[in-house]
């Protein structure tokens, strides 16, 4: 059977989405064991910038899943002495079984995903995006769990409110395009709202509208934080880079907006009384959200964070379950 990479969330179907969900949370009850399907299997993880959860929930789910996930450094690789991304991965392909990468510059839009598709095209094994400049699919599936563990069997119905955030460091838009696809897929009631010139990908918003119509979802844009609060059952703050700035202009105008960008507890005033709030992390206190809601009642963060390890479980379940036998190629016959 061939590979299934797990890279960009358009890719799939509601129904394999679904399915992704539901082995999560059997995993996590403890009615599915995957303890054995990684049963001597060795992951490469190629990360070419910081990570801590991503990293650590697929080193401890390939552990507890049988397996072996060796971490790897881009600076510490040849890549470093300008070995092509094509050589490294059929390099790869000869001693792994499966790869989980983080690669992107946000100085170079685009660059990331041509390298993840690189890496896929040139391998046989199943490729997991840990985040690109593009998606950030294994995340987003993971919130995804945490809505529905929040909300109950309607949480299609529910309003979740995506919102950028104010943060000094430039961020890749990976959750936002990831989270609009899955809402699309999945017939979720989105809202998504930035300030004027941080608009995502016109190809994700397209993806979203299209699907979003299919499903029966709710897909909608604001360019004002409080208004888009208003009803909100979920409030998920996130910053990433504006796509057609130059970087002295969108240092402009994060400055200029930074005093409406940062979510509140008067937020919250607008929202559902039950809303919930959630960052993927890290979040800077003061920048994207303020310590009395990070770290208030409302704030969930450390379960939507413990909810990656079982969503690594299952989406490494879906690709490695797609391959029944070693793909090497055997030297003698």
């Amino acid at each position: 059977m061939h590979k299934r990479d797990f890279i960009d969330l358009r890719s799939f179907s509601r129904e394999e989405l679904e399915q992704i969900l539901l082995d999560a949370e059997a995993i996590k009850s403890g009615q599915k064991d995957v303890s054995q399907v990684l049963s001597g299997k060795t992951l490469g993880m190629l990360f070419s910038v910081a990570s801590t959860r991503t990293r650590l929930s697929f080193l401890a789910g390939t552990r507890q899943m049988g397996g072996h996930a060796e971490y790897l450094n881009t600076g510490d690789l040849q890549l470093k002495n300008r070995e092509t991304v094509t050589d490294t991965a059929r390099v790869m392909d000869r001693f792994l079984d499966g790869l989980i990468v983080r690669m992107y510059d946000m100085k170079s839009y685009g660059s990331g995903r041509e390298a993840l598709e690189t890496i896929a095209a040139n391998t046989s094994f199943p490729v997991i995006n840990a985040l690109d400049d593009k998606d950030h699919p294994c995340q987003v599936m993971s919130d995804v769990l945490t809505i529905k563990e929040q909300l109950g069997p309607d949480f299609r119905k529910k309003k979740v409110l995506l919102t950028w955030g104010f943060a000094q460091r430039q961020k890749s838009p990976g959750v936002t395009h990831s989270m609009m696809s899955a809402a699309a897929l999945l017939g979720m009631n989105l809202e998504v709202a930035f300030p004027e010139g941080f608009e995502p990908d016109e190809a994700y918003i397209n993806f979203a509208k299209k699907q979003a119509a299919l499903s029966g979802g709710q897909l909608s844009f604001s360019h004002n934080m409080m208004a888009a609060a208003e009803g909100a059952d979920v409030i998920y703050v996130k910053s990433w880079k504006a796509l057609n700035l130059s970087d002295e202009d969108e240092l402009a105008i994060k400055n200029s907006v930074r005093a409406d960008w940062c979510l509140s507890s008067r937020h919250f005033e607008a929202a559902s009384q039950h809303a919930v709030y959630m960052d993927c992390l890290p979040s800077i206190r003061g920048e994207e959200v303020t310590a009395e809601v990070k770290d208030g009642p409302r704030s969930i963060i450390f379960d939507e964070a413990g909810n990656r390890l079982y969503m690594q479980k299952a989406i490494m379940n879906f690709v490695f379950e797609k391959i029944k036998a070693p793909h090497h190629i055997p030297l003698f016959t």
